[in-house]
């Protein structure tokens, strides 16, 4: 077998493969003796089919497999040993001529579209801006409350609240208020302030435990409340009801908050780590800061992202690049699918060179060890959010189930190299911090999604 290429131009060449009747043959006569070991062929005993018979039925479609095999194995291992860098894949060039029952040599030739050189190098003067989030006092104000929040004790208050819990008995009822038979009955409890109708809200405030209030549940709760989740019934069970029921309350319950002091503070952050409140609201600030530095980074990373798009030029093999897209994937695309959704393909490709090229130039690299560490700090990140801490040797275990996913696994290596390239972008670019408020960085985050 014999494989050559020839460049047409800096981005887009012709490879050859050609392949003699040598390459092929002793496989092919092997795959027809073991075939005519086992052949069941209606008329002769198993082993006993006359050799003549099995080459006349099956030769022309071995030597199309083999051939096929020894043209993909050719193809990989130039491509391999050449260090051909291209985009996409090899794409056959279609013949029509090829005659099966007596040609015995083939040539093939695949259209490649070759990766262009790539200059990465940045600037000693290219600057970026990276968002940095200050908490504010409203910011701080609203941390102070959710921790004292969570750390402080359910009451039951002498009058309720909007905001309070209340605890009770839902009963499905028709429109006069009589329980309807195999309706559904059940102890729920809700937030009060999930409902939106004033008017039961009202009611349910001025309640007492014992009485009973009725309304319809589809309309009184805000959109988006699980209302089924609460009713313990399916969505599809509660569209076809009506929706009316009486809520019997039994019990109403709040949260009150813990107290400004040093049994909250030890609580928090430890036996004496903080003395007072201006120190606990300094940690608290510190943070609330630090919730958000995943976001900052990503912020960082989208404008590198561009400073990289508008300051590199480079050609791409286009018309290769379109031919492909259009039996890449698994429907294949019509031209007028490829031309639109050519721009954002391209886009896409041109940063992925580009990351590419960062990467290996910068000896950037994702260890075992490092992809197990992060995976099992998000397990941690995802425990603490349920107020759990799992033990170590668990934790590995863990980790490593999730790892075997492969799917998870590049999902989490991709964060991890991000991670790397954001430290790599502090390092390389000059980098001007701006701080903002949390919500000027939303507004930001906003006014830059696409």
């Amino acid at each position: 077998m014999n494989v050559t290429h020839k460049n047409i131009d800096e981005l887009n060449a012709v490879l050859t493969v050609e392949i003699k009747e040598e390459d092929y043959k002793e496989k092919v006569e092997t795959a027809l003796a073991n075939y005519r070991k086992n052949a069941a062929i209606p008329g002769f005993r198993k082993g006993k089919v006359p050799a003549g018979l099995v080459r006349k039925q099956y030769y022309k479609g071995m030597v199309i497999e083999e051939v096929n095999k020894a043209l993909q194995d050719g193809v990989y291992k130039y491509l391999t040993e050449e260090k051909l860098d291209i985009l996409g894949n090899p794409m056959p060039v279609e013949q029509t001529d090829i005659d099966w029952d007596n040609q015995k040599d083939f040539a093939f030739e695949f259209e490649l579209g070759m990766t262009p050189n790539i200059d990465v190098t940045i600037p000693a003067k290219a600057k970026l801006v990276y968002n940095k989030v200050v908490a504010d006092d409203k910011m701080i104000n609203s941390y102070v409350e959710d921790v004292a929040k969570r750390y402080g004790k359910m009451i039951t208050p002498e009058k309720a609240e909007e905001g309070d819990m209340f605890a009770g008995e839902f009963v499905e009822v028709d429109a006069d208020g009589n329980a309807v038979e195999g309706g559904t009955t059940k102890e729920a409890s809700f937030i009060g302030n999930s409902i939106t109708d004033k008017k039961v809200l009202k009611s349910l405030v001025a309640a007492k435990v014992g009485d009973s209030i009725q309304f319809n549940v589809k309309k009184a709760f805000r959109e988006g409340f699980n209302v089924a989740g609460t009713l313990g019934v399916t969505d599809a069970k509660l569209d076809a009801s009506e929706g009316e029921f009486t809520f019997t309350l039994k019990n109403v319950s709040r949260m009150e908050s813990a107290e400004l002091n040093q049994e909250l503070f030890d609580k928090v952050f430890g036996e004496g780590a903080v003395k007072d409140e201006k120190e606990f609201r300094a940690k608290l600030k510190e943070e609330a800061e630090k919730s958000f530095v995943g976001q900052s980074d990503s912020d960082f990373f989208h404008h590198a992202h561009h400073y990289f798009l508008d300051n590199i030029k480079f050609d791409l093999p286009e018309e290769f690049l379109k031919k492909w897209m259009r039996t890449a994937g698994e429907k294949p695309l019509s031209v007028e699918e490829v031309e639109e959704e050519f721009p954002k393909t391209l886009n896409g490709l041109r940063w992925q060179l580009i990351e590419n090229r960062l990467i290996k130039e910068n000896n950037l690299s994702v260890s075992q060890e490092e992809l197990v560490d992060y995976t099992k700090q998000l397990i941690a990140a995802q425990m603490s959010q349920y107020g759990q801490v799992m033990p170590p040797e668990e934790m590995d275990g863990i980790a490593e189930n999730v790892l075997k996913n492969k799917e998870e696994a590049q999902r989490i290596n991709d964060q991890v190299y991000n991670q790397k390239l954001v430290q790599f972008f502090k390092d390389a670019f000059k980098v001007e911090y701006k701080e903002m408020s949390v919500d000027d960085f939303m507004k930001h985050q906003q006014e830059h999604q696409h």
